[in-house]
């Protein structure tokens, strides 16, 4: 299953499924708004001030039958993104499949379904793949480049429209007969079963199809049938208002038990506003918003959102027959509120009410235990801690509510599965720290090392691949840190033998405004001659980078300014923060051969002699480059032409043997 999941393909089209449902949520929202309007009209009359109970109920009925429609076109927006076929054809395509779909089925009066259909799931994902898929055989293929080109691609989907329309068309034609025959075939032979094993399976059904985005009730009433729930469990009790009162306790789902779950288990701020949000809307047992926006294809909750209905129904009808609880005559509404219903459903039966409340008391437990192995599998804490101890780095860096590996379904599937791929994989082991020389051309010597960072992945010495995907988790002070720890045994070893070389270390923005990581790097390399390299967007952190920084330099650090003139750069910040060392970024040097490459290049180090800072070419690797870096006074040279990083022990070497002149000779 897990493997299934993180297969490429699924992980894309899941995402697309999410990104539409997210988009749809706004809309959904709204639905319910008027509808929770409505309910506090009629429950407090206030029919005689503002609203009129009627209109409100039309509202929310025209807006109920247009979700499908929503749903749709979302699909169909972010399929056609994922396929990368045009999105507007993919839209248009998709609702003319759905109208022609909904007016066979409710033909020869033509009516929008109300909630989320299986056609508006699978149409525009069967339409938009069959788009794509037919693409290079239907179309017009007109490919002129002139000012209307965008004109011209959209017209190469006309006859592809059609044959893929008449496809669609056909083809839910011939399954839905299909489909109607082995129903009818079931209905006619099915095996007579107690009506709670029926409401059992019936249960499950809905929410499977609920799980996948799907109004799994409005699917089982059109496929089965309603009558089931209309027969009298006992006196005065339907199984409709005994499903109401203790099976789905708050909608489809439980959804005052997985609201009160969430709010508890989840700390993710962003999750938990839109459970705020959604949680009025579970007191007239409406949970769609928080089923879309947490539970949808959400593996995690799979199995409570599927198996505790079934649990509650199994409990409250073995209670009911046990304990003893009457029931009124009172036509209880569908959107009476928890409690409240059992109450005026009862007259107030203490048995009847203790039922209710402990089942939602059990739901709320196991719901918080599965929401906080959502949040333990998705969190920064979870993923740093998983980290710290493959480093054997513990108790580092204090977990910051600022810093979110995952705000949203989206990104925690698909930057879930590659987080957990690298974190896994790193180790002590395949983590090693090099050293690039960086010689000093003016002085004859090599006493200056940048420590980087090399990974064994399947046995090829590599850069940190990785980096990417850990800093988009807010996991970079972590590899800093270790980075720090192992310089520092490296640097140790060396003094003994009495190497002293000065040592750049790499600081990420992300550990430069963290207040806790500094004071560990700061107490790392206490009495240690070390340079912090630092790239200038750091400083866009704000005042809290720029106090870390000014930390550094209090405690006797010196700083560099890494990778001048690769984007955002200003010589401001040198004279700003006393920078001791600029390096120039391989960018630069790989055009300081001509005019305007020089020149910039020459101005820059005539500045920074200027205000007392030294100057570092990176990435030099011609004789050329060489040539001319010496020739504007650049002060030290990083790069391929003296030598790639180094193990510790060749590190060492290098800089004893050391002959700039020897060099020069040799090239």
């Amino acid at each position: 299953m897990e493997r299934f999941i993180k297969n490429k393909k699924v992980l894309g089209l899941v995402i697309s499924l999410q990104e539409a449902f997210t988009a749809a949520l706004p809309y959904v929202l709204l639905t319910y708004t008027a509808l929770l309007i409505y309910s506090l009209v009629n429950y407090l009359k206030l029919d005689w001030i503002l609203f009129n109970p009627k209109e409100i109920k039309s509202l929310v009925d025209i807006l109920s039958s247009f979700q499908s429609i929503v749903l749709t076109i979302c699909i169909a927006f972010f399929v056609a993104i994922r396929f990368k076929t045009s999105q507007i054809i993919a839209v248009i395509l998709s609702l003319a499949v759905f109208l022609t779909i909904t007016l066979i089925e409710t033909s020869p009066n033509f009516t929008l379904p109300k909630g989320f259909t299986p056609a508006a799931l699978l149409n525009p994902i069967i339409s938009t793949y069959l788009l794509k898929l037919f693409y290079p055989f239907f179309s017009l293929k007109i490919y002129r480049q002139d000012g209307n080109f965008h004109i011209y691609r959209l017209i190469n989907y006309t006859v592809l429209f059609v044959v893929v329309y008449f496809i669609c068309v056909v083809s839910y034609i011939s399954v839905d007969y299909i489909m109607d025959n082995l129903i009818d075939t079931f209905n006619e032979t099915k095996i007579p079963l107690p009506i709670i094993i029926t409401l059992m399976i019936r249960d499950f059904f809905v929410q499977i199809f609920w799980f996948f985005g799907i109004h799994g009730t409005h699917v089982m009433n059109s496929l089965f049938g309603y009558e089931i729930f209309l027969n009298e469990m006992m006196p005065n009790l339907k199984y409709i208002e005994f499903h109401r009162l203790f099976v789905n306790i708050g909608g489809d789902g439980l959804g005052l038990p997985l609201a009160l779950g969430l709010l508890i288990a989840l700390k993710d701020k962003s999750l938990k506003t839109i459970i705020k949000i959604g949680f009025p809307f579970t007191l007239i047992n409406v949970d769609t918003l928080i089923i879309y926006a947490v539970v949808v294809l959400n593996r995690f909750f799979f199995i409570p959102f599927v198996f505790l209905p079934l649990f509650n129904l199994l409990i409250a009808y073995i209670a009911l027959h046990i304990l003893p609880i009457t029931f009124t005559s009172y036509n209880l509404v569908w959107t009476t509120p928890p409690i409240a219903d059992v109450y005026l459903k009862t007259n107030g039966n203490i048995y009847a009410l203790l039922l209710q409340i402990g089942l939602i008391v059990i739901d709320t437990y196991i719901y918080v235990i599965y929401a906080r192995r959502f949040a333990a599998t998705n969190t920064l804490t979870s993923n740093k801690e998983i980290l710290e101890e493959n480093l054997e780095i513990k108790e580092e860096i204090k977990s910051k509510e600022s810093i979110l590996a995952f705000k949203t379904q989206k990104e925690l599937i698909e930057a879930q599965a590659k987080l957990n791929n690298v974190i896994n994989t790193i180790n002590k082991e395949n983590l090693k720290i090099y050293y690039q020389p960086k010689v000093d051309i003016k002085n004859n010597r090599c006493n200056k090392f940048e420590a980087l960072i090399r990974y064994n992945h399947n046995g090829k010495l590599t850069g940190p691949i990785f980096l990417d995907i850990i800093e988009e988790a807010g996991l970079a002070p972590v590899i800093d840190i270790w980075v720090c720890k192992e310089a520092k045994k490296d640097i140790i070893t060396w003094n003994q033998k009495g190497f002293h070389p000065q040592i750049g270390v790499n600081l990420h923005p992300d550990t430069l405004k963290s207040e806790d990581a500094i004071s560990k790097i700061i107490d790392i390399f206490k009495g240690f001659n070390i340079t912090f390299e630092i790239i200038e967007r750091s400083l866009l952190y704000g005042k809290i980078a720029e106090k870390n920084i000014k930390r550094l330099k209090v405690a006797g650090f010196e700083l560099s300014i890494d990778d001048f003139g690769s984007g955002y750069s200003s010589l401001e910040i040198i004279t700003k923060l006393n920078i001791e060392e600029l390096k120039i970024d391989k960018s630069l040097i790989d055009i300081i051969t001509t005019p305007k490459g020089y020149s910039v290049c020459l101005h820059t180090v005539g500045i920074c002699h200027e205000i007392d800072s030294l100057v570092v070419a990176e990435g030099v690797e011609t004789k050329d480059q060489l040539k001319t870096v010496m020739e504007i006074g650049v002060d030290l040279v990083q790069g391929y032409i003296f030598s790639p990083a180094l193990p510790k022990e060749k590190a060492e070497t290098f800089a004893k043997e050391f002959n700039l002149y020897k060099f020069i000779e040799k090239i």
